[in-house]
């Protein structure tokens, strides 16, 4: 499902006037319309989870929520590490763990991405 929204002010930048709704958004609007119909729905489209979370992040949330400073813009330098590594160990590809960038979720990098980098992107889907 894609909307194109005809109806934005022109004081848009061109970059995103005219952007067709994003799938993410699409599926949860249904799911609301549908929720609305009395239907069951597991929402996923934003990666929101319909399952619990698990007793022992719990219990690390709450272990550690007097932390409330920034974390490193690259992100916590044990999880690059861990991202590196992973990538090393099941796909044997060389990754430095500072050249790792850890975010808050992948919709807002793939913008960041398109909006830093100047050149192609391309971007496989599903994604």
């Amino acid at each position: 499902m894609s909307i194109t929204n005809t109806n934005t002010p022109v004081h848009i930048n061109l970059n995103i006037r005219g952007m067709k709704t994003s799938a993410t958004v699409a599926i949860n609007e249904r799911c609301d319309e549908l929720q609305k119909q009395g239907k069951h729905v597991h929402r996923l489209g934003f990666g929101q989870s319909p399952f619990p979370v698990p007793d022992p992040i719990v219990k690390a949330l709450q272990l550690h929520a007097e932390k409330k400073q920034y974390l490193p813009v690259a992100g916590l330098p044990e999880l690059q590490r861990a991202v590196a590594q992973y990538h090393q160990r099941t796909q044997q590809v060389e990754i430095e763990e500072q050249h790792v960038l850890i975010g808050p979720g992948s919709k807002e990098l793939m913008f960041l991405l398109q909006l830093a980098y100047y050149g192609d992107v391309i971007i496989p889907t599903p994604a």
